[in-house]
This record gives C-alpha cells, structure tokens and sequence, in this order.
C-alpha cells in the first residue's frame, strides 16, 4: 500500500531529486534571496537540528530586514508583515518548519507588530535587528550555556553516559565536563539512514573522552549492566509533556526506563509548544525514503529488491510519553515534563 493512501497520507512525502524550486507556487510578492538559499539548504539537509536551523532562520530575517525598503504610503509594521509572508511560505514548501522555527516566527511577527508608525525605517531597523541579536543570544546561546553548567553537575567520575545520535548541546556538555577534569566513558547509540552518531563518536574520541558505539537494535544489551544514565536532546517539549526528538528516541527512553536509568532530556525553553501530541503520526516529516537504501559500503541494500507493493517510510521524528522521561533540563530549571504549560504561560505573559 503506498503511504500516500494510509495513515501518513496527511504528511509531505520528500524526494531529494526533486528541488524545492521546481514544485514552489510563487506570490507577486518576490522571495529574497537570504530565503531562497536557506530553503535549499534545508532541504538539501545543509543545514540540521533545531537550533541551527533557527539561527539560519535568525541571518536570513536579519538580512531581510537590513535591506528592506518600505514604500512611502505604507505603515512599517504592516508593509513588513506582508512582505515576510512569502518568504515564511516559500521555506515551509522546502521543509517544514521546526518548533524552534516556528516559535521565532512568532516572536519576530509579534515584535513588528510593536514597532510605533512615529520611528523611522531607520530606527525601525536598528530596533528589529537588536531584537533578533537578542533573541539568538538569550534564547539559543545563553540557554546553551545555562543547561549545560546544570548538566555538566550530574556527571560523575566513574559514569557511562549513553547518548543518541548526534546533538550539538549533548557534545557541548560532555566536552565542558571533560575539560573540568571528569572522569567518564560515553555509548554513543546510533541508527540508520543517517548515521550522525558517527560524527559525534569522532569529536569526543578526539577530545580524549573513551567511546563505545552501537547500532540502536543492541540498546538493550549495553543499557543492562553498562549505563548509568541517559542523555538525550529534544527538538520540542510539547504542553502535555511529551518530548519530541529525533526517531528512535522513544525507543532508547523505553528500554532505559525498563532497567530503571534515568533519563535526562536537555532542551531550551524556546523549544517549548503549546501543541498537545501523543503519537509520531499526528504531526511529522517524511524524509526522502530512498535514504533508506543507502548503505555505507555501497553495497546494494537487501530493501532494494523489495516487493514494490511495500512502502518505506522514513519518518524524522518520534513523540516520548512524559512518563519515561525523569528529568527536562533548561536554562531556567530542572523541571518535570508536566511542568512545559508553566513555562508557557510564563512566556505569553512576557509577550
């Protein structure tokens, strides 16, 4: 049965040899040329993970805005709007806007909705780009930092850490806690069509931190005797708890929570939405399922000579349920998973 008629008919499905720019339906308005770039690098998976691809989302608005002209008989904070709209809607036709993504949207939508009609561009300007410096510094950078001061305190002389995949903050904190001398082994557990566990295998072997490195089918035998906690990245934590992360992440917080390790999610609080889930079908992507025959050999894959009437589908995300995470990590706190509708409301309050 092809997906397009089964329960993932709702999702976009991907194809790498297709280019965004051949499919997209363009406005009168004209995309920007910050936008155009950034959509192809999206989808060409140039650019990844939630954090980069908001800061690059961050650049390419800044860019907008520092050569933005607005005609004399409009109002800035209108005029400005609109002429974001088909830029916003050309890179959610290369990929899918990511919680982070999204949240920035409406940061900076909200923001311009503030500017008075008595500044001129030019103040509008220098207001708006502060804003975004802002924002990046606040939301992404000092966040970084904060979670991992908290983080790096957990790690003990003596631990194995298990990690998945590759994240940008999980190698951040293991790196800061070996530079202030803890003593500790890493399993990096890892799965296909990407493969990113092997980088980050690379960067703290090189940093001088001891690795072991599993596919994720052998979870269950290093997570007996081995493991004594589990660190985890998150690309969303949703408002009824749940933790949206990279697929198979689920699946890791399952196993660990079956032979009671703890499971620490590090996540900012931008990341935080007010989107209830409780599956990985509801809302997700669809990665290009040619990916899915890649080996890293070369050799042919055993899925290339697959019956026809079998579909692949390579989903990007999966939904962990509250009650297998022991602890989400942020810059503000140590928090429960049902604590995410108090961070909420403590930022719509704040806008």
């Amino acid at each position: 049965m092809n997906i397009k008629d089964g329960i993932f008919s709702h999702l976009k499905q991907y194809d790498r040899n297709s280019p965004p720019t051949s499919t997209l339906s363009y406005s009168s308005s004209p995309v920007h040329p910050a936008f155009v770039k950034l959509g192809l690098q999206m989808a060409r998976e140039m650019i990844v993970g939630s954090n980069g691809r908001c800061a690059a989302l961050i650049c390419a608005v800044k860019i907008f805005i520092q050569q933005y002209k607005c005609p004399k008989s409009k109002e800035i904070r209108q005029h400005l709007n609109i002429a974001l709209k088909p830029c916003f809607n050309y890179l959610s036709q290369c990929r899918l806007f990511s919680v982070s993504m999204e949240n920035f949207i409406k940061f900076i939508k909200h923001t311009i909705s503030k500017i008075s009609p008595d500044i001129s561009l030019e103040e509008a300007r220098k207001e708006l780009l502060s804003e975004c410096d802002r924002y990046f510094e606040e939301s992404i950078y000092l966040a970084a930092q904060a979670i991992t001061t908290t983080t790096v305190n957990r790690i003990n002389d003596g631990d194995t850490i298990l990690i998945y995949g590759r994240s940008q903050l999980i190698l951040r904190i293991l790196l800061t806690a070996k530079e202030e001398g803890r003593k500790f082994r890493v399993m990096v557990v890892d799965s296909r069509p990407d493969l990113r566990g092997v980088n980050a295998c690379e960067r703290l072997t090189e940093a001088g931190i001891p690795c072991s490195y599993v596919y994720i089918n052998s979870t269950t035998y290093v997570m007996k005797g081995q493991i004594s906690k589990v660190l985890l990245s998150a690309d969303a934590l949703l408002a009824n708890g749940y933790v949206l992360g990279p697929v198979g992440t689920a699946m890791i917080a399952l196993i660990a929570h079956k032979y009671n390790k703890p499971v620490i999610v590090c996540c900012e609080t931008y990341k935080f939405s007010e989107r209830v889930q409780t599956d990985s079908i509801l809302f997700n992507e669809l990665a290009d399922s040619k990916d899915m025959l890649r080996t890293k050999t070369g050799t042919p894959s055993p899925l290339a000579d697959r019956d026809h009437s079998v579909s692949m589908v390579n989903l990007v995300y999966d939904a962990t349920p509250p009650t297998l995470v022991s602890i989400v990590i942020t810059e503000i706190a140590e928090l429960p998973c049902s604590s995410a509708p108090v961070i909420l409301r403590r930022d719509t309050k704040r806008c």
